[in-house]
């Protein structure tokens, strides 16, 4: 009778904290391009769309705000990276840079909804601090907000803090997946 596997895998999968932070620059960087891109269609919209500087808050504006800053950012963030770590490379561009890959716990691909699990709870933080941001600077439920960013850094640090330290982030726990060198691919634990 086969014995269950490990819980826990060999550390010659675990990637140094240079390589997950170097990949996180990586990412960051083609996030940062799309911010970009976003800011300066922003700029040349804005005055064809007579956006006022002026705003009054209302129950649907504020969420139609939550509504247009999703869709325009932490969607395509989170397809970014679930397209590219669930294609046969199995990785971001920033993982391809820092030779890392994104396996189940067994060294193995993982399954296209792990990968997209993994990343909407990756995501998490980044929408609530938006969620968050938006309503100081709307200077609206200011207490919501400020709570909101509190929770999303917590949650940030517990996504990758665990990494830097050679284990897994909450958002690979929910999912059943790790990052590891591409060396290590197809390891079992």
């Amino acid at each position: 009778m086969p014995s269950a596997p490990p819980t826990r895998a060999p550390a010659s999968w675990r990637p140094s904290p240079r390589a997950r932070v170097g990949s996180w620059l990586g990412d960051w960087a083609v996030v940062g391009g799309w911010l970009g891109v976003l800011t300066l269609a922003g700029l040349v919209l804005r005055p064809t769309l007579g956006v006022s500087a002026t705003v009054t808050v209302t129950p649907g504006s504020l969420l139609a705000s939550d509504v247009a800053v999703t869709l325009a950012t932490v969607v395509p963030y989170v397809c970014y990276l679930a397209l590219t770590e669930s294609s046969a490379r199995q990785a971001t561009l920033g993982k391809r840079w820092a030779g890392l890959v994104v396996t189940a716990l067994d060294g193995t691909a993982p399954s296209r909804s792990a990968v997209w699990l993994r990343n909407v709870v990756k995501a998490l933080p980044w929408q609530l601090a938006h969620l968050g941001a938006s309503r100081g600077i709307l200077e609206v439920q200011e207490g919501w907000g400020l709570g909101l960013v509190v929770l999303s850094l917590v949650l940030a640090v517990l996504c990758a803090a665990p990494a830097l330290v050679g284990g897994r982030g909450i958002h690979d726990r929910a999912a059943g997946t790790r990052v590891a060198r591409v060396a290590s691919r197809g390891m079992a634990p």
